[in-house]
C-alpha cells in the first residue's frame, strides 16, 4: 500500500521500453496505464521522439487519452505540461559544426528537429518513412532554410556502419555544448544530439517542478544509453529486460522485457500500484 500512496507520476521511455518491438502498446500495459490514470497517477513519456505521437505511432484515441499528460520529447530538449511546450535549443555553433561534421560523410542522412515540430531532412524520404516521422508536407523546411536558432535536435539515421565513428568525430567536435548519444536496436539505430544542459532527466527535474512533486513521488522505465541519466538520478527506477548490462546497472530495479509484459509486470510485483 505504500507504494500506491506515494508514486503520483510514471515517466516512460518508448521505444525498447512501453512499446512493443512491433511499435505499440499491449493490451495489458494500456490496462495497467488506465489503472494507474484512474488512481489519479499521471502518466508522462521520456522519448527522444517529437511530440507528434499520434502521428508517428498511429494512436487510437484511447491510446491518446492514456499518453495526454504530455511529457519529456527531444531526449529533455522539449518539456509539454498543460498544453504549454518548453524547448531548449541546441546552440547555433553546434549546429553548423554538426552539419559540417556530418557532410563529410556523401550518404549520411539527418533530421533537423526544429521548433514548432518542424523537420529538415539532408536527402528525401519515401512517403512511407515521412509518416514514420509524423511529419506532413506542411511540417517540412527545406534543408537549405533550416533556422539555426530554432534546432532542438539533430538526429543522424542511416548508413547504421558508420554511426559509431561519426559519433567519436561529433564528440570530439561539439562534445564540450552538446550531448551526442548512440542510441537504438537492430530495428533502428541512430546518433542523437541535443543541447549539452538536456537529458530526460533534467527535463524530468523541470516537469516535475511544474507539477509541485518530489522525486521520491516519481518513477522512470527505460532501456537505454539515452535512459541512463534518468534512471541514475531517481530512486524509483526500472530498466527494462531487454536493456543492455551498462543501462540496467543504472536502476534501482530490473523488469521483464519490452515484449514480456514488462511494464505491466513492473507496476503490479515492483511498484505494486495496481
Amino acid at each position: 500500500m505504500g507504494g500506491r500512496k506515494l508514486i503520483k507520476a510514471l515517466f516512460f521511455d518508448l521505444d525498447g521500453t512501453l512499446l512493443t518491438s512491433a511499435k505499440k502498446l499491449s493490451s495489458k500495459t494500456k490496462t495497467a496505464l488506465k489503472a494507474c490514470r484512474d488512481m489519479g497517477i499521471k502518466v508522462f513519456t521520456a522519448t527522444a521522439r517529437p511530440p507528434l505521437l499520434s502521428k508517428m505511432l498511429n494512436l487510437t484515441g484511447d491510446e491518446e487519452e492514456l499518453l495526454q499528460d504530455g511529457g519529456v520529447f527531444y531526449n529533455g530538449g522539449c518539456i509539454c505540461c498543460s498544453n504549454n511546450k518548453l524547448y531548449t535549443f541546441l546552440p547555433e555553433e553546434a549546429v553548423r559544426k554538426s552539419i559540417e561534421v556530418i557532410k563529410q560523410y556523401r550518404d549520411a542522412n539527418l533530421a533537423i528537429q526544429m521548433k514548432d515540430e518542424k523537420h529538415s531532412f539532408r536527402f528525401n524520404l519515401s512517403d512511407n518513412e515521412y509518416k514514420l516521422w509524423g511529419v506532413d508536407d506542411v511540417d517540412r523546411v527545406p534543408f537549405e532554410n533550416i533556422v539555426y536558432a530554432h534546432v532542438v535536435k539533430i538526429v543522424i539515421f542511416s548508413p547504421w556502419d558508420i554511426l559509431p565513428e561519426l559519433r567519436d568525430k561529433l564528440i570530439n567536435t561539439i562534445g564540450t555544448i552538446a550531448n551526442v548519444y548512440l542510441t537504438g536496436r537492430n530495428d533502428f539505430k541512430s546518433i542523437e544530439i541535443v543541447d549539452k544542459r538536456v537529458n530526460k532527466k533534467l527535463a524530468i527535474d523541470r516537469l516535475i517542478e511544474l507539477c509541485r512533486l518530489n522525486h521520491d513521488e516519481v518513477a522512470v522505465f527505460g532501456d537505454d544509453f539515452n535512459d541512463m541519466e534518468m534512471l541514475k538520478g531517481f530512486k524509483n527506477s526500472i530498466a527494462m529486460g531487454n536493456a543492455c548490462d551498462e543501462v540496467k546497472s543504472c536502476a534501482g530495479y530490473i523488469t521483464l522485457g519490452n515484449d514480456e509484459e514488462g511494464i505491466y509486470y513492473a507496476l503490479r510485483e515492483i511498484l505494486k500500484l495496481i
